[in-house]
């Protein structure tokens, strides 16, 4: 077998246990990306940062998509949404994530952008035109206070308008996860990354070269090009390819929970790498936030359990189905 078919989609079946330990550790790199991809930007300026990270991601991606046999012609039918998917995806979240970062702590961005969930929440409901559950409603507003309890414990100006964009890049990312599904269903995951990458970066590159002129180029040590080469294979390239492999294997909505503990690994990352300080409103905030998450989570549990008993009883296959045992053993 070749290597592109061992990196397609597996032939046997996968232990779900794998598929939760492969989850958990893109979770980590993701909390602990955000360390690192602060030491890049304290060094590198936000137009020469994805510079460099967008124009390394797609060479590397179409290198091992050669090596690999991933090149594949696109639908017809996945090409518009395949665009949408790179521009809200990559050029709203992995570029608008940048920017933010660059306004804010490592800390505050992982806050704020755990609130993903809640925005999925919210694009459903409107989606599907059905309004939330009350005890999802809760959910929202203690997370939401905690939101707003985390940024108001931030005493700069810059910092709140990071936060702010961090706030509007999570809402794109959770844009991104909803329009993605159908498209992780049909392509390979480092495919699908490269494909996406490659079309954003074709705006961004043109946007960021005249910044280059600005960069301090003798200000950037090994620690700085150690960073960049992390945020440029590891939390994006990999980690979101590695993703669509788990989404593929679990549902969105059960692994969706795994994004909670971002901000804490985040906050612990931050304090060791950074030596930033965590205040006593931004530990508040947390404690809010991830419980409006956890809330969420057991609301949309409490509201599949009512609609599975609402239709066990009508199921037209079940209750032929126990009528005719019922009747066997009755004859016999």
């Amino acid at each position: 077998m070749s290597l592109g078919a061992r990196l397609g989609r597996p032939q046997k079946p996968v232990s779900t246990a794998v598929v939760w330990i492969v989850a958990c550790v893109v979770v980590t790199a993701w909390g602990v990306n955000f360390a690192f991809a602060k030491e890049a930007l304290n060094q590198f300026d936000v137009g020469a940062f994805n510079l460099i990270r967008f124009s390394s991601m797609g060479v590397l991606g179409w290198v091992v998509l050669s090596l690999t046999g991933g090149v594949t012609p696109v639908p017809r039918e996945h090409r518009g949404r395949l665009c949408a998917v790179a521009v809200v995806g990559f050029c709203g979240y992995v570029f608008g994530f940048s920017v933010g970062l660059s306004l804010t702590s490592a800390f505050s961005a992982s806050l704020l952008l755990a609130v993903v969930p809640l925005f999925v929440m919210l694009f459903t409901s409107l989606g599907n035109r059905r309004f939330p559950a009350p005890n999802s409603l809760v959910a929202v507003a203690v997370a939401a206070a905690g939101c707003v309890l985390f940024v108001t414990a931030r005493t700069s100006v810059s910092i709140g308008w990071g936060d702010l964009v961090t706030l509007l890049v999570a809402a794109s990312y959770a844009t991104y996860l909803l329009a993605i599904r159908p498209l992780v269903a049909h392509f390979k995951p480092f495919t699908l990354t490269t494909y996406a990458t490659t079309i954003a970066a074709v705006p961004i590159v043109a946007l960021t070269v005249p910044t280059l002129g600005s960069q301090d180029w003798s200000g950037v040590d090994a620690t700085g090009w150690a960073a960049m080469s992390w945020v440029v294979i590891g939390p994006v390239f990999v980690a979101w390819s590695v993703w669509n492999w788990v989404l593929r294997h679990l549902d969105a909505e059960r692994v969706a929970p795994l994004l909670f503990t971002v901000p804490i690994k985040s906050g612990v990352a931050a304090s060791f790498l950074l030596d930033e300080q965590i205040t006593g409103g931004q530990v508040a905030g947390t404690t809010l936030v991830v419980a409006g998450l956890l809330l969420n989570r057991r609301a949309t549990r409490v509201q599949d359990r009512l609609e599975r008993r609402a239709v066990s009883p009508y199921d037209p296959e079940q209750r032929p189905a126990a009528g005719l045992r019922r009747g066997r053993t009755a004859g016999g």
